[in-house]
């Protein structure tokens, strides 16, 4: 595979794309598929494989014009891109519900992310396992951070204590935050966050329904013919 020089310089929408086309040609090689076209491919997601073809352009392309993709090939080297060609260890802050949810959620770790790390203040919660691995006090999450080099951290802490938390994880050396706190966060250049807002997403979703709905029902008020 010939790397495009600026492989970070790659639009959100298509960086968004990489783990669907990479979950696909998993579930492709699973059954063992060896080629797949890029109409194949992209069709399978519901997208054009023109915009397909584009994405995997900033990537150098991953076949000659006109052939097929080996899969057993671009597996690897969409993991490579996205970084899990290597398994990145991962704390969970925060041992409530959708903490504990999160951290009994297999696919994490099948996709890359051992979650090595799970820290909550509430003495009712330190000491609970799950799936193996104790819930820690927070007093202790500098210590792990940097033994199990973890770069990666799930917040679903209260908004009050969010930021305090991300200044401590950045201070221990956390460069990507999954933010599920109903709070922005202040970081210092070259640390990421992405904020996932469960209400923002399901009000989204109650808009488009809506949407649907009224349009079933005006269909449905129009004579036959119209």
């Amino acid at each position: 595979m010939k790397k495009n020089r600026r492989t970070c310089d790659v639009p959100d929408a298509t960086i968004h794309r990489l783990p669907l086309y990479l979950e696909k040609l998993k579930l492709l090689q699973a059954i063992g598929v060896e080629d797949v076209s890029s109409r194949q491919l992209a069709e399978s997601l519901d997208i054009k494989a023109s915009q397909l073809r584009h994405d995997f352009h900033y990537f150098g392309g991953f076949s000659r014009p006109g052939r097929p993709y080996q899969v057993n090939k671009l597996v690897p080297a969409l993991e490579q891109i996205i970084g899990i060609s290597e398994p990145q260890p991962t704390a969970i802050v925060g041992a409530g519900h959708l903490g504990q949810a999160l951290a009994n959620y297999q696919n994490l770790e099948m996709h890359g992310f051992p979650v090595q790390g799970i820290f909550d203040v509430n003495p009712k919660l330190i000491g609970l396992e799950i799936r193996g691995q104790p819930v820690l006090d927070m007093d202790e999450i500098e210590t792990v951070i940097g033994r199990e080099g973890i770069r990666i951290a799930i917040l679903t802490v209260p908004a009050t204590a969010a930021q305090a938390v991300t200044d401590r994880l950045v201070a221990a050396g956390v460069v990507g935050i999954f933010n599920f706190a109903p709070t922005d966060l202040k970081v210092p250049e070259g640390v990421i966050v992405r904020n996932e807002r469960l209400a923002v997403g399901i009000m989204s979703l109650s808009f488009k329904v809506n949407c649907a709905v009224k349009a079933a029902r005006k269909k449905a008020s129009k004579p036959d013919g119209e």
